[in-house]
């Protein structure tokens, strides 16, 4: 079973509403987003744009898997404007890429962001 079969009506909108943000969004400055990402901000609009459809599952698990890890755990400084791009809790969105990468739960910590990098 792929991630996204995993995953509920509920998390493909977070997962959506997320990658929206992590191109639209304050969040990332351009000069940093590849290096935070492993993908461009042009590569990332594309998942965002197919989803949840893709044509790489390789690329679409670690595209999802960087979006969400970073929003969670880069400290870039806007949380305050979530609300204008996502109805989602920090707390909801843990749980989403807990279930995307098919663990029970997630590590908040910074040790935890930094693993689950790849």
């Amino acid at each position: 079973m792929s991630a996204v079969e995993r995953m509920s009506a509920e998390d493909l909108q977070i997962i959506k509403e997320c990658m929206d943000a992590a191109v639209n969004g304050p969040f990332f400055p351009d000069w940093e987003f590849h290096t935070l990402m492993g993908f461009t901000r042009d590569e990332i609009a594309a998942v965002a744009e197919a989803w949840p459809s893709g044509s790489d599952p390789g690329d679409q698990d670690d595209a999802v898997n960087s979006v969400l890890n970073m929003l969670l755990g880069y400290p870039h400084g806007y949380e305050s404007r979530w609300h204008e791009y996502s109805g989602s809790t920090p707390q909801q969105i843990a749980r989403a890429l807990a279930r995307w990468r098919g663990e029970e739960e997630l590590d908040g910590t910074a040790k935890g962001t930094f693993d689950r990098f790849r």
